[in-house]
């Protein structure tokens, strides 16, 4: 006699915010909680961030394209399954502003939210080069050099790169190797870089103000 299966069927929904889709997703199982331990356990950043995906992946019960998802919207669907699976509310050790004790507080995930702004996409390089622009997707951070700051931050901006226009070419960045992209990227002068740096400073982020009195100097801080 085959045994039951337990907590199979999805419960809950959410939308992911880049996308715009509401999904039917339920809370990660043990099974899963393990293999998040173990990619933890490993201080091995990229095993982590996989880990991540893969449960998000298992756990949400319509068809996604998981290279379409954004960093924020990883970061929000894990907050949400984690508020589903382990409980709404996170503990938190906050300093306090003037003499440094740490203080216990306790936050509700589902009051974390994201705004998506409204950024314009496309940003003219010179009279003939243009770019199309997308926010980050969570797949390429897992091929990045966490180890170098620099390499790092260079790529996610070639990760934000989705199209370069030219005079003649529409020349989508999937198209060509990331040793060509990072070419384009050092070819620009320092105002060209900075605009794609002012798109990256726009990323939505999960925000989420805090509020407490410190219990050591009544210090009131947020």
């Amino acid at each position: 006699m085959a045994l039951p299966k337990l907590n199979s069927e999805p419960k809950y929904e959410l939308i992911i915010p880049s996308l715009n889709k509401k999904v039917k997703f339920r809370p990660f199982l043990v099974k899963e909680e393990k293999v998040l331990m173990i990619a933890m356990e490993s201080g091995n950043q990229k095993d982590a961030l996989s880990a991540i995906l893969d449960t998000i992946s298992v756990c949400i019960q319509d068809e996604i394209d998981l290279n379409a998802l954004t960093t924020f919207d990883v970061e929000y669907l894990f907050l949400q399954l984690r508020s589903k699976s382990v409980g709404e509310t996170a503990t938190l050790s906050l300093k306090c502003e003037k003499c440094e004790t740490a203080n216990t507080v306790s936050v509700r995930l589902d009051d974390l939210n994201i705004n998506m702004p409204d950024v314009e996409s496309k940003i003219q390089l010179d009279a003939n080069i243009s770019v199309e622009l997308q926010w980050p997707p969570f797949k390429g951070l897992t091929e990045l050099d966490t180890n170098n700051s620099t390499e790092s931050a260079f790529g996610m901006m070639a990760n934000c790169i989705k199209t370069i226009y030219t005079q003649d070419e529409r020349i989508s960045t999937s198209e060509v190797s990331t040793e060509e992209l990072k070419e384009f990227l050092e070819s620009m002068n320092a105002e060209q870089f900075g605009k794609l740096r002012d798109y990256i400073d726009q990323i939505p982020k999960l925000k989420h103000d805090v509020s407490f009195s410190c219990k050591n100097c009544a210090t009131s801080n947020t």
